[in-house]
């Protein structure tokens, strides 16, 4: 194989016209190589949702027939997602509903595999019904999802992230649309990024956090937000550096974040959010 193809170490069907466990022959090879390709350099052209839905309806189709895809980005938390923006091409956002719990967050056993693998999540119905919930499988065939395969990017916070969901991929679904997902996504990614501000907002709960953050704590997170640590703020604001830690965790527990960084930007999405 030239060192330059673009390929996985095998093709089902669906995805290439090779027959299941072998693999595919050069001039494919080189066809499906030239299609990828035509994403990639296609995404670097979008400016605005009408270029992004001529890639997902144009050469990614060609790449990865589908019927439905839906791409966005929201913030993330071990209890869920906060779907901020979306893209939607045919996608039934009624199976979004039962998804979302109290407080606004989005959770489904594909959305929890990518939060802790950050890879390639798939679902083909029948076949994987065993590994799922009853009750999201019902869901999910409910809406005849059917062959499904997301995949995202996380900001380097670990805060937000985008998504890109697609569904009713034709014949079996396998490695090879992992694989051709996983190589499209930071591309798509980067071309959804340039098209934010034209993406409708989502019609969901999505600015409201579990508790409200007290007068002290908002001003302990704009001191966080300048860099300060603990002692600083303490001094700043006639403190104890032990009365500081605990707002701090407060923060933490509240917001549902971890470190410094995501409770900043989390604080600026919901101040976003507000405003």
């Amino acid at each position: 194989m030239p060192p330059t193809a673009l390929r996985p170490p095998l093709f089902h069907r669906s995805a290439s016209g090779a027959a299941p466990g072998r693999t595919m022959s050069a001039a494919r090879q080189v066809e499906l190589d030239q299609r990828i390709m035509a994403v990639l350099v296609e995404c670097t052209h979008v400016r605005d949702a009408a270029d992004f839905g001529r890639v997902v309806e144009g050469s990614l189709r060609a790449v990865l027939p589908h019927e439905m895809m839906l791409c966005g980005i929201g913030g993330i938390s071990r209890q869920g997602n906060h779907i901020r923006k979306i893209l939607n091409f045919n996608y039934p956002l009624e199976y979004f509903e039962p998804l979302r719990d109290e407080e606004g967050r989005l959770d489904s056993p594909l959305m929890r595999r990518w939060r802790e693998t950050q890879e390639p999540q798939l679902f083909q119905s029948g076949r994987d019904d065993h590994a799922f919930p009853d009750d999201w499988v019902r869901l999910f065939n409910k809406h005849d999802l059917r062959n499904t395969i997301a995949d995202g990017v996380l900001d380097v916070g670990g805060v937000f992230s985008s998504f890109f969901i697609v569904s009713r991929i034709p014949g079996e679904i396998g490695p090879d649309h992992a694989f051709l997902l996983k190589l499209l996504t930071p591309h798509l990614h980067f071309a959804l990024a340039r098209v934010l501000t034209t993406v409708e907002e989502y019609q969901g709960k999505l600015c409201k956090s579990r508790k409200a953050l007290s007068e002290r704590q908002r001003e302990i997170l704009h001191w966080l937000h300048e860099g300060k640590t603990n002692w600083e703020i303490a001094k700043i604001l006639g403190l104890s550096e032990l009365n500081v830690k605990y707002h701090i965790d407060q923060i933490f527990l509240k917001l549902e974040v971890r470190s410094r960084a995501q409770a900043v930007a989390k604080g600026r999405a919901l101040a976003a959010c507000r405003a």
